[in-house]
């Protein structure tokens, strides 16, 4: 099933962070695409964070996208944290109940990558 097609389930503290190797399966699998080849998502040196940058024209297209993706964190109920500027937005997800990585943090990322499509 596609990152895109799934469901962000609850996570619940105690649960464990995906482990590294978890998270760079799903990294490969959310960068596969040419396109997302181009502007790919990261992990964060401490292996907690997800992180993108997307390049708009100006600030209303850059607060149209973020306004793009708070509708599919509402529906997912996961949210990013959001960085907006001119012509800029940067994207860093993380499941906060848990200290790090989840699946919902790709399948986040999938969606937030659709809208740009």
């Amino acid at each position: 099933m596609e990152l895109t097609d799934k469901r962000c389930a609850p996570c619940e503290g105690g649960t464990p962070p995906l482990s590294g190797e978890e998270a760079q399966s799903l990294l490969q699998e959310l960068n596969a695409s040419p396109e997302a080849q181009k502007n790919p998502w990261t992990v964060t040196a401490d292996e907690r964070q997800l992180k993108k940058g997307f390049k708009l024209k100006n600030f209303v297209e850059a607060v149209d996208f973020v306004n793009r993706i708070k509708d599919v964190a509402e529906e997912e109920n996961h949210h990013p944290d959001l960085e907006v500027g001119y012509g800029k937005v940067v994207v860093r997800l993380t499941t906060h109940a848990i200290g790090g990585l989840s699946e919902n943090d790709f399948i986040l990322a999938a969606k937030i990558d659709a809208l740009r499509s």
